[in-house]
This record gives C-alpha cells, structure tokens and sequence, in this order.
C-alpha cells in the first residue's frame, strides 16, 4: 500500500511538472523570461517607465508607483514563429501574499505596456509588437507593482501572465497566446 501510494505521489508530481513547463511556454508561440528570479519588495515609491518616458525636458517624472513596490527588470520576450508578428496585449502579475492582504495584482496594458520598451514606445501607436522577422525583445524599463502594505515580512510567489495575439502579415486572422512565467517577491528582512 505504501509504494503505491508513493507511485501515486510520483505520477502526480511528473504531471505537475510537465504542466509548469508548458505554462512556461516551452511548446508554445511565445516564452518569457524575468532577468532576476528573486526581487525585493522595497518600501518607496517610484515613477513608472510610462512617468519616465512622458515627462518633459527639465521635469523630474510623476511619482505614480505607490510604496511598497517590486520591480522587474528585464523581460525578454521569445516568439517560436518568426514569420508572424506577435502582439502582446497585457501582462499581469500576481503574488499571493501573508493575510489579511490576500491577492496583489498588477496589469500593464496600453501605453503603460508599450514604454517598457524604447522599440515599442517608438511605434506610432505604441504596440507591444514582436514584428515579423524578429525572435526576440528584452524590455529595457522595468515592469513596477506597488501598493503592497505587509505586515509581516514574507517570501512570495508570484506569476506573470502575457496575453496577446499572433498574426501573420497581410492578414486578418488573430490566434490567442498566453503563456505564464514566475518569479519571487523576498520581503524577508
């Protein structure tokens, strides 16, 4: 009864663990990476890359990123079709945290997406594209989540979610992409 039991735990942790991978996009149209698996949680508050880009010459940027927050550095973005241009439309992060804060979410859609990278900031609209012909993009602003107020100290998991579309030149015709990656909060100290 025992070894089965163990063959039983085995079977469950193999399938879990080829889920994550396929959570992490390894089969999949896009993949992302986080530069820094581990971030801290730092007790300030900090202006966005959208701030940054949108402040006028001689100006110090709007601070609009709420103390506490985490950063993510760099992002590096990896489409398997370099045929097709791909979107991305939203990234989420969420980290589940001590209670009674529960849940902290954090999506960057819209321009505040489009000004993690100086590449996708330059478009005229502002997307998030992973044209045709390219494979890869590394943000070069970080990605900030602020607005957590622990009470205790605490390590969390967090998770990334990027949503978007693929879409092949001179075509109307849009396949969905969502692929996952993860990374930790450290608030420990």
């Amino acid at each position: 009864m025992k070894n089965k039991i163990i063959l039983l735990f085995q079977s469950l942790l193999a399938v879990s663990l080829l889920g994550m991978t396929a959570c992490n996009g390894g089969a999949g149209p896009l993949e992302a990476k986080v530069a820094t698996t581990t971030v801290a949680l730092i007790p300030a508050t900090a202006s966005s890359c959208l701030a940054v880009r949108q402040a006028t010459a001689g100006s110090p940027p709007t601070k609009d990123v709420q103390s506490a927050y985490f950063r993510l550095s760099k992002i590096t973005f990896n489409k398997t079709n370099k045929d097709n241009d791909l979107v991305i439309t939203s990234v989420k992060v969420s980290i589940d945290l001590p209670p009674p804060i529960g849940t902290k979410e954090c999506t960057i859609a819209g321009d505040d997406l489009a000004a993690l990278s100086s590449t996708w900031w330059a478009t005229t609209l502002h997307d998030a594209i992973i044209p045709s012909g390219t494979d890869t993009i590394t943000t070069d602003c970080a990605l900030y989540c602020g607005g957590i107020s622990p009470d205790t100290p605490f390590f969390a998991s967090g998770i990334m979610t990027i949503l978007g579309y693929e879409q092949a030149p001179n075509s109307d015709t849009q396949t969905s992409v969502k692929t996952t990656t993860y990374f930790q909060v450290d608030n420990s100290q």
